[in-house]
């Protein structure tokens, strides 16, 4: 196998205590896909046995109710784990459905074969558990900011939490890689559109927040 290809998730935290023949091994183990925006690369309800790691991209997680309303979860990136379900409960249907928000690259590996690769290196299960760690405390905070806050101080927790996770710097602050337009902000945070609209226009007043293009700024004034 060609070196280049099964050095892909090197970089990757996950796999960063890990020799680099057995890091060999878990690549060639690997499906590699390419998606464009928009695609989903699983959906709610379909049965899966495999764990996706994002390589390149970002990806919305979707879950639908039961009156046919549509909730955004959460955000994730390079480097993280998703579909982490068939893990822990092989042929079990998922619980969201990811869609791609531009370009992605994606590896997956099947339960079988990931079960065997964390039973023979410790570290790497250590580090699975603290990476579902991070996400699952997230979602409690989330869950917290929800219930105590106004829809500005929501909308303004929000854009903190995707700077620190998806952001770069930039000359005015730091710039959120993700694309995200009102109505996801409005699912993200639980409030209407409309009072979204109004809670960025006052943050925007306030200089906490701008947009360049499709992309919001978080001003320095808020680090």
């Amino acid at each position: 196998m060609d070196k280049k290809r099964y050095l892909c998730l090197h970089d990757i935290p996950l796999f960063s205590g890990l020799s680099m023949e057995f890091f060999r091994q878990i690549c060639l183990a690997t499906d590699k896909q390419h998606l464009t925006k928009g695609q989903s690369l699983f959906r709610q309800g379909e049965v899966s046995n495999r764990i996706y790691i994002i390589k390149e991209g970002y990806f919305k997680l979707l879950r639908i109710t039961p009156d046919g309303d549509e909730t955004i979860l959460q955000f994730v990136g390079p480097g993280e784990i998703i579909g982490e379900t068939a893990l822990f409960r092989a042929d079990k249907a998922q619980l969201a459905t990811a869609i791609s928000v531009g370009e992605a690259k994606v590896c997956s590996i099947d339960h079988n074969t990931f079960e065997k690769i964390i039973k023979n290196q410790p570290n790497l299960a250590w580090e699975l558990i603290r990476n579902l760690g991070d996400r699952l405390y997230g979602v409690w905070e989330q869950l917290s900011e929800t219930n105590s806050q106004t829809t500005q101080e929501k909308v303004l927790s929000l854009m903190i939490r995707m700077a620190n996770e998806h952001g770069e710097s930039c000359h005015e602050g730091v710039r959120i890689t993700i694309p995200l337009t009102q109505q996801e902000i409005a699912s993200l945070v639980g409030a209407s559109r409309v009072m979204v609209v109004q809670a960025i226009k006052e943050l925007t007043m306030q200089n906490y927040l701008c947009r360049e293009n499709r992309y919001y700024i978080l001003k320095n004034k808020c680090f």
